[in-house]
């Protein structure tokens, strides 16, 4: 009789592997740290006493951490910690709804004890702030995710560049994400790879939030950045930006925020600019009355601002096309569209940064590529030169929380120049 018990619990457990291992999806190739499966299972289930798998062996009663190594599963991790093969799975499965515990990253901290029953509790992060908290008592786990509360610490920057933005910034120590959050409120109004000059001056006060207790828990996970404040002088211009509700403002509550976008899509390389060129398909030099993106297929375009579709069809030589109308006597063409956004037609409006189409090589192009133009009272201009801040401002109320705020802001002691009272 005992080894048809045995012989139906290894069934079940069997079984519950098999559904774990059903529900993994694959994930796309990345330079980051490759998650280790849940093989709910090793060859410890083969040898040992059935005992084995209803209470844990010897092991480290005291409160102590280990870490997921290279190769390592979590059935290895947690049975050569005390755990039985069955309290793994058991464990895996009952906290499926609030994490992936097969899905752990190498390095990943996991908090191990037992109570005076020999009863084992697991805790680990899920996310910067959240603790899943599992607790084994007669027979089942009881899962909970719990919130740790978090403590915001101010951190400012003033950086003078001599190269790069990015290079000088990371030199002084900003951190990247805030490097990276800057120069895309900046790149409405500043084109990086042709206008930064040596002397311009960047800015920045940025929180950075911190747990208040159970840190080694998070010590695999980046503390959560908020930039608050911007500032970068270049050419003439000092643009100072407050984030207030989400959204970058300037000081008179304006949108942050350029009228059109200089680059209306992402990860892309200027290969061509306005003005006159040698044409690589008709074989002659003739003005060109745009610029011109390179970046894969597919890649999407975005609306480089507020306005209403005009055209979204073929058009001629410029393949696959779509024009809108902007405030202002502004209109946006981009050519050479690979596809349309199903959901848009003329007529329709849209918001600055909708996605209108994907990036092709239809009509009279040499490649694949964005062409595109922008239109002023019915005559091109260069995209790279606008420099038309958004008509978007605050208004009553919402003005008004924005003055306190920044008076508050203000009256906080601070190092940096564009704060000074």
């Amino acid at each position: 009789m005992l080894s048809i018990k045995r012989w139906h619990v290894a069934a079940a457990i069997a079984v519950g592997a098999l559904f774990i291992a059903a529900i993994e999806s694959p994930k796309p190739i990345s330079d980051e740290p490759i998650p280790q499966p849940l093989v709910a299972f090793d060859s410890a289930w083969n040898t040992g006493s059935y005992a084995n798998y209803r209470k844990p062996p010897t092991h480290n009663r005291e409160t102590h951490i280990v870490y997921v190594q290279p190769g390592q599963n979590l059935t290895s991790l947690l049975t050569n910690e005390g755990l039985s093969a069955q309290q793994v799975v058991l464990l895996a499965l009952t906290a499926q709804p609030l994490i992936d515990l097969g899905r752990l990253q190498i390095g990943a901290p996991l908090e191990i004890s037992f109570n005076d029953n020999d009863q084992p509790r697991v805790r680990l992060a899920k996310e910067y702030g959240e603790i899943i908290d599992a607790i084994y008592e007669n027979g089942a786990w009881n899962v909970t995710k719990q919130t740790v509360p978090l403590r915001a610490e101010t951190h400012e920057a003033a950086v003078t560049i001599s190269s790069s933005l990015y290079e000088d910034a990371v030199a002084e120590d900003v951190p990247v994400t805030i490097i990276n959050s800057a120069m895309m409120a900046l790149s409405h109004f500043v084109d990086f790879q042709r206008q930064l000059q040596p002397g311009d001056i960047f800015e920045a006060q940025y929180a950075r939030s911190e747990v208040v207790r159970d840190k080694a828990l998070f010590s695999h996970l980046q503390n959560p950045l908020k930039l608050s404040y911007l500032r970068f002088t270049n050419g003439g211009e000092d643009y100072r930006m407050y984030r207030f509700d989400g959204t970058f403002y300037f000081e008179d509550g304006r949108v942050a925020q350029s009228f059109l976008l200089k680059t209306p899509l992402n990860g892309a390389r200027l290969t061509s600019h306005y003005g006159n060129r040698y044409h690589p398909v008709l074989g002659y030099n003739r003005q060109h009355k745009g610029i011109d993106f390179s970046a894969p297929v597919g890649t999407p375009i975005m609306a480089a601002g507020r306005g209403t579709i005009k055209h979204a069809s073929r058009k001629g030589s410029f393949g696959n096309a779509v024009i809108i109308e902007h405030a202002q006597g502004y209109e946006t063409l981009y050519a050479h569209l690979d596809r349309f956004n199903e959901d848009i037609d003329v007529g329709d409006y849209v918001s600055q940064g909708d996605i209108i189409g994907y990036l092709g090589n239809t009509g009279l192009s040499a490649g694949r590529h964005l062409h595109y133009e922008v239109y002023r009272n019915g005559r091109t201009i260069n995209p790279v030169d606008i420099k038309v801040p958004s008509d978007r401002r605050l208004s009553g109320v919402e003005l008004a929380r924005f003055k306190r705020y920044l008076a508050q802001l203000k009256s906080q002691a601070s190092e940096l120049a564009g704060l000074a009272p």
